[in-house]
């Protein structure tokens, strides 16, 4: 038999794992729902069209069902980009390199520096008018619907190249950690 005080432990044991159980429940959907608004976040971003490194010109063939004319039209405009971004993205790494090393010093030249930063900005603007004779270039290869094709990548990898990834205040990752 029961006796009345084993009766009530046994009562709020239940009564414990009860509200556990439905603690962990109402957990379990909330995460649930997080990680799938997260999965849908990664999937808006992986819409976006991103351009290899690597087989550019493979990339392009596919997307733009390119003719094999075309194909190595666009490989010749590939090598000649290719070679005259890596040497100015390589100015650009050496000036970055030249920039910290000035900020990192007892005291840093402001001249120096203001310098330094005038050469990044013109080193940019060479680099964006040479994607911009590499857009036209293959821009000219193309039939309409090729062009439509070529304008919706570019608008694609400007975007991303643009955006300036910036943490956002109060999120928490996928653990729960800030």
């Amino acid at each position: 038999m029961i006796t009345r005080n084993k009766y009530r432990i046994l009562t709020w044991l239940v009564v414990i794992l009860l509200a556990t159980n439905i603690s962990m429940g109402v957990s379990f959907i909330y995460h649930k729902q997080q990680d799938k608004k997260l999965l849908e976040q990664v999937n808006i971003e992986e819409n976006e069209i991103e351009v290899p490194a690597q087989q550019r010109t493979r990339f392009f063939r596919e997307q733009l069902d390119l003719q094999p004319a075309q194909v190595e039209v666009f490989r010749e405009l590939n090598r000649d980009f290719n070679r005259s971004a890596w040497q100015i993205t390589n100015q650009l790494a050496g000036l970055r390199i030249e920039m910290i090393e000035e900020l990192g010093r007892e005291i840093s030249d402001s001249q120096k520096l203001n310098a330094i930063t005038e050469e990044i900005g013109i080193l940019h603007t060479e680099l964006k008018k040479e994607t911009i004779r590499y857009y036209r270039e293959m821009e000219e290869e193309c039939n309409p619907g090729q062009r439509q094709k070529l304008n919706e990548i570019f608008m694609s990898m400007l975007r991303q190249e643009e955006d300036v990834k910036l943490p956002q205040r109060g999120r928490r990752n996928r653990f729960g950690n800030r």
